[in-house]
C-alpha cells in the first residue's frame, strides 16, 4: 500500500511554503490527524519538528513525518493543492 500521494499543485505549495515562510532545517512535513473521535477524524498537514516516535519516509522527494498508529486514517490517500472562491488549501482526496 503506498503511504500518501502528492498532486503537483500540492508539491508546489510545499516548496512556496518552505521558501516564504523560512521552515527550519529540522522541520519536515508532518501528515496525521488533528482530530480524533468516532465521529471526526480531520487530517492535517503542516510543518514539524520530528519526534523519537514519529515516522520519517520520503514520498516524491518530500520528507514527511508521521505517527505509525495513524497511518490507516491516510494510507493510499492523495493530497492536493486547491484555490477557488477566493480559499485555497491543502485537501485530502481518497483513491479509488
Amino acid at each position: 500500500m503506498q503511504l500518501i500521494q502528492f498532486t503537483p499543485a500540492a508539491l508546489a505549495a510545499i516548496e512556496h511554503y518552505k521558501t516564504t515562510l523560512q521552515i527550519p532545517a529540522d522541520h519536515y512535513l508532518r501528515v496525521g490527524i488533528r482530530q480524533k473521535n468516532e465521529t471526526n477524524k480531520r487530517l492535517l498537514i503542516a510543518f514539524d519538528a520530528k519526534t523519537d516516535k514519529d515516522k520519517l519516509e520520503e514520498v516524491q522527494g518530500e520528507q514527511i513525518i508521521y505517527h505509525p498508529g495513524e497511518i490507516f486514517f491516510f494510507a493510499g490517500m492523495q493530497i492536493d493543492y486547491v484555490e477557488e472562491e477566493g480559499r485555497k488549501g491543502f485537501t485530502f482526496v481518497e483513491k479509488k
